[in-house]
């Protein structure tokens, strides 16, 4: 597999999860309570892998 297949492939896979991690927090938002916020709590351990996985090559 080439490195240009391997990167756009890469930043498809952090796209589809950032989406996710949106539309948990978004659907934790709307449910009142324990399941909320645990919902909520997901989407942002999603949110913050995602920026420690892009800033890792930054270092």
């Amino acid at each position: 597999m080439s490195e240009s297949v391997r990167n756009l492939l890469r930043n498809y896979l952090m796209l589809i999860v950032f989406i996710i991690a949106v539309v948990l927090v978004i659907i934790g938002q709307k449910n009142i309570g324990p399941s909320g916020l645990g919902l909520m709590l997901l989407g942002l351990a999603l949110l913050i892998g995602l920026l420690w996985f892009y800033n890792r090559k930054f270092k």
